[in-house]
């Protein structure tokens, strides 16, 4: 887990690090597809709609040359107009082009005393849509052309819209959404960071409790502190239960305890003077049994018999208190394993609780 202290439940590298890095990583995420869509809409948007959209601003371009040529100055002023009208049509990301062919150019020539230019191309490179629109002879262009008649071709406008023009427009505008988005990204993940910071507090808490549990280091008196009644506060309720539940069997398990060690002491003591008796009595049966031998060898007749089956009772008095000193082997045997499980529990009892001072087997 890194440098997280679980004594203190402190607020590093914990479920809400990871939630907040997951949220600016998913609000990052969002930024790049949204970047991404707008992107192959442009895309979309030259391939299949803008030839129609280059065509259609064709189309305007020669009605705005129409519109200045019906002024008398016509061509002198389509010199400061042109400009501006390419200008304007650059803002939106098209390139123009207007020129006069040579009718035009020797009537205005003879007219106005000048050689009209229009706007010649200045094609960039790359990829376009191109849509060009011949500017035809009306009745009325025939006052300043006067050797064309109605039809013939004056001059024509070009119009192109090219593919970079519209990257670098979508990357204007990614990096306007770049900015702003990111900076709504911080903003939103330290507002979620203080507010997770609030409200898992009470978990912080209730995980340094349940830390020093684990390592032996919370008296099961303690309970955790309840201050909502959301999820956290259930959960310390649970938890404070379950103490509760931990303390009660530490209880019996410190009277089972006691009451083992207590019958084990009492087992020790039976066992040892019963073994002292048995030892007299076989001690004292012994000496018995030679004492019948002794008469046995001086007496005859039916007071023999009688010594000998006297004999043989206190042989089989001898052997029995041989099987007696065998029994209390075993019980032995079996105080040994009851002290080993007292003990057992006894160590069991100190882990579950941290108490000292509890009974000796």
């Amino acid at each position: 887990m890194g440098n997280v202290d679980f004594t203190t439940g402190r607020f590093d590298r914990s479920f809400a690090i990871r939630v907040i890095r997951d949220f600016l990583l998913a609000l990052t995420i969002i930024i790049v597809l949204e970047l991404g869509g707008r992107f192959a809409l442009e895309w979309y948007q030259f391939q299949r709609q803008d030839q129609e959209i280059t065509e259609l601003a064709a189309e305007r371009l020669a009605s705005d040359v129409r519109d200045i040529m019906l002024n008398q100055g016509g061509p002198v002023a389509a010199r400061t107009v042109y400009p501006i009208i390419r200008r304007n049509h650059e803002e939106i990301g098209l390139e123009i082009a207007i020129v006069p062919t040579s009718l035009t150019i020797d009537a205005i020539r003879q007219s106005f005393g000048f050689e009209p230019k229009g706007l010649q191309p200045e094609w960039s490179d790359g990829r376009y849509h191109e849509a060009v629109v011949e500017l035809t002879a009306e009745p009325f262009c025939t006052t300043c052309h006067f050797t064309a008649k109605p039809g013939d071709v004056l001059g024509q406008v070009s119009v192109r819209s090219y593919q970079s023009a519209h990257l670098s427009e979508w990357w204007a505008e990614a990096r306007v959404i770049s900015v702003v988005g990111m900076a709504n990204v911080i903003l939103h993940t330290i507002v979620l960071f203080l507010l997770l910071r609030v409200r898992m507090e009470p978990l912080l808490r209730l995980r340094s409790a349940v830390a020093r549990l684990a390592k032996g280091r919370l008296d099961l008196s303690q309970r955790a502190e309840v201050r909502s009644d959301d999820e956290f506060g259930e959960l310390a309720l649970d938890f404070n239960h379950f103490l509760d539940r931990v303390s009660h069997l530490v209880e019996d398990l410190d009277g089972v305890l006691h009451k083992v060690v207590a019958v084990n002491e009492r087992l020790a003591q039976v066992s040892t003077d019963m073994g002292r008796q048995i030892n007299t009595v076989q001690e004292r049966t012994q000496k018995a049994l030679r004492l019948v031998v002794e008469i046995q060898q001086q007496t005859t007749g039916q007071d023999a018999r009688r010594v000998v089956e006297l004999g043989q009772l206190l042989t089989d008095l001898t052997r029995d208190a041989q099987n007696d000193l065998h029994y209390m082997g075993e019980m032995r045997v079996l105080e040994e394993r009851m002290r080993v499980v007292s003990e057992s529990g006894r160590t069991l009892l100190q882990r579950l609780s941290g108490v000292s001072g509890l009974p000796q087997a």
